[in-house]
């Protein structure tokens, strides 16, 4: 999972200091450079190995703080301050770069071997007129697989977020499974509105919802709901590994809802920000109880939904030529 596209970083959380970050379990530094480029590096000066992140920006590049050693945002040294040599006697020398993008409000990292393949992915609707969105980010102590899961994962959420997302009532629905090279969703037919704070708000009485839960690789989910055109929205989460146990989420939240627009973002917003903590505490109570226990030994179900194709992409198989399921669920 290294050959993709991460977020590192929001823009504004990179200013004039260095940033460190970990991903895939790799130390790295972030910094702008003197024309305002972010840069990223491995947060490892090749001269005494201090980490770079302790160090300062000038207008050379990182400079490190302990023998003053400053790296380019590209890996190579512009500069040995203790050398009577000018640039010859360290041409050569270079610590790792990672390719960069910024767009949309955030630092995109390539952690793979390869050249970049393509583009990060566009979070939608982004500042599209009667559209609204924020952003929130959490530190989840599990591994990504687990946070991607439990994000597309409906059972559930009438446990850990009952009367937030979901109520005590159930009731039967058919959902439409499909899957391509690198992604797998879920259509559920005809879902009826959610008892609960989040459907009395956002859907009408007696209306039904169109709702969409997809994955795509390497640990990215998107799930919308659409009342009707003037009612919807997408909650979008990029999912970045730090390690084996520890996940840094950037989740999207956009919305359209005429005629109240802005206003709805009062009670919306901090609901969203209940719903998302209740799952950081459920992931990291998860990720305890495996490791208390050895290990993970997961049985999948078929009220499970998506789970099982979406461990089969991060195996590395595709489910390009898988047919079009249809089953029934309890929602």
């Amino acid at each position: 999972m290294k050959e993709h596209w991460y977020i590192a970083c929001r823009s504004r959380q990179l200013g004039k200091e260095p940033l460190a970050r970990t991903v895939h379990g790799t130390a790295l530094v972030l910094f702008r450079d003197q024309d305002g480029r972010a840069a990223c590096l491995r947060d490892r000066c090749a001269h005494r190995n201090m980490a770079l992140s302790r160090g300062k920006v000038t207008g050379k590049g990182l400079r490190c703080a302990y023998h003053g050693w400053t790296w380019a945002g590209d890996g190579h040294c512009a500069d040995i301050p203790a050398s009577c040599d000018g640039c010859e006697s360290h041409a050569k020398l270079r610590v790792a770069a990672f390719p960069t993008v910024e767009k949309q409000g955030f630092v995109w990292i390539w952690t793979g071997a390869a050249e970049p393949g393509g583009a990060p992915l566009d979070f939608p609707r982004f500042d599209e007129a009667g559209w609204h969105h924020w952003v929130m980010e959490r530190r989840f102590e599990g591994h990504a697989f687990h946070c991607v899961e439990n994000f597309l994962d409906v059972p559930h959420t009438a446990h850990v977020h009952r009367g937030l997302f979901r109520g005590e009532e159930t009731k039967e629905v058919e959902i439409e499974i499909r899957g391509g090279e690198d992604w797998i969703e879920a259509e559920f037919i005809n879902e009826a509105r959610m008892d609960s704070l989040i459907g009395r708000m956002l859907v009408p009485d007696g209306e039904s919802i169109h709702h969409v839960d997809r994955f795509q690789l390497p640990y990215v989910t998107r799930v919308d709901y659409r009342m009707s055109e003037r009612r919807q929205y997408i909650v979008m989460s990029q999912c970045t590994p730090v390690t084996e146990t520890e996940t840094r989420v950037y989740t999207y939240m956009a919305y359209r809802f005429e005629p109240l627009g802005a206003l709805v973002r009062l009670a919306f917003e901090p609901i969203s920000h209940l719903i998302l903590n209740q799952d950081v505490k459920i992931i990291r109570e998860q990720t305890k109880d495996i490791a208390r226990d050895g290990g993970a030994r997961f049985v999948y179900h078929e009220t499970d939904a998506i789970a099982r194709g979406i461990r089969a992409l991060l195996d590395g198989k595709s489910l390009a030529h898988q047919a079009v399921e249809r089953r029934k669920l309890r929602v």
